[in-house]
């Protein structure tokens, strides 16, 4: 086994020339070097405080961020936007039941960041629980301002050390814009990626235990997440948009579908289908007694409140 080595170095140099520091480093050590070295920088030559040891992180997470600076730019001045993807009941496909907020940004020039961009650049630079919290409070502002009060919100499970202060923030905002707690489902996304159970169920209890529902998404993508119904017990349960796709036409699709529904209704857990794009996915769906439907067939992403002509 390697011996760690910990040692403290303070150093006095101009902020202006970091880049070009994190350069060099980056030439001289190697990937696992750079992840495994840690540093803390500082605007003074004071000793770090109790408070600064949260913002020690790798030396290839800050070169990461020098070269998501932008990131840090669209968090600072508040660029992020909401677009809002509707969920039908199955008993009625022409008024939402909820919609889902998904998160979007604007660069300096007004163009749109994808998702997928910003929270790729947010992982390469330990930006994460930043981006997260940030999101979820943009949902929660950009929703009521559209005049939306049954909301499903996203968040990353990595992202939140602890579930009680790291979301307290976000019960505020949503205390704030006077949304009943009891219409906001908090989602879990990237299900299959979760690591920890145990953390997992300490976050879903404090949302619960502050009044909020839960719901896990990808349900079927793989056995993990269905051994989680047992240890998680979700409000909700969204099936893996792959298993939707043209579920009409694969028997082996259909019976893991069917078996997921009938799951769920015999220990008292909703089934929201996603991704659904075609009739044939839906009439199967119906048919099978799914209780709510989201996809383009019924309602794309926008940033106003659904309405029939958005359809």
């Amino acid at each position: 086994m390697n011996n760690l080595a910990v040692s403290t170095l303070y150093t006095d140099f101009d902020i202006a020339t970091l880049p070009s520091v994190m350069q060099t480093l980056s030439d001289t050590l190697s990937p696992e070097e750079m992840a495994d070295t840690k540093a803390l920088i500082m605007d003074s030559t004071t000793e770090p405080a109790v408070d600064d040891i949260a913002r020690v992180t790798s030396l290839y997470a800050i070169h990461a961020r020098l070269g998501a600076s932008w990131l840090v730019d669209v968090l600072a001045e508040s660029r992020l936007r909401s677009v809002f993807q509707p969920i039908f009941a199955a008993s009625d496909l022409t008024t939402p039941f909820s919609h889902e907020c998904l998160i979007r940004a604007v660069d300096s020039q007004g163009n749109i960041i994808a998702p997928n961009r910003l929270f790729g650049a947010a992982t390469s630079a330990d930006l994460v629980f930043q981006l997260d919290r940030a999101a979820r409070a943009a949902n929660v502002r950009n929703a009521h301002a559209a005049g939306i009060d049954n909301i499903f919100i996203n968040f990353t499970p990595s992202s939140i050390y602890d579930p009680n202060s790291c979301l307290r923030s976000t019960l505020q905002i949503i205390d704030e814009c006077g949304f009943d707690r009891s219409k906001v489902v908090f989602e879990v996304i990237e299900t299959e990626k979760i690591h920890s159970t145990d953390h997992l169920r300490a976050i879903l209890k404090s949302y619960r235990d502050s009044g909020f529902r839960v719901a896990l998404d990808d349900v079927g993508s793989g056995y993990s997440t269905l051994n989680m119904l047992s240890q998680l017990q979700p409000d909700i349960i969204k099936i893996d948009r792959e298993l939707i796709d043209y579920v009409d036409n694969d028997i082996y699709k259909q019976a893991i579908v069917s078996k997921l529904i009938d799951l769920a209704k015999q220990i008292g857990i909703e089934v929201v289908a996603e991704g659904v794009e075609r009739q044939a996915e839906l009439d199967f769906l119906l048919y099978h007694g799914v209780d709510y439907i989201q996809g383009f067939l019924l309602g794309r992403p926008s940033p106003t409140r659904f309405s029939a002509s958005n359809a």
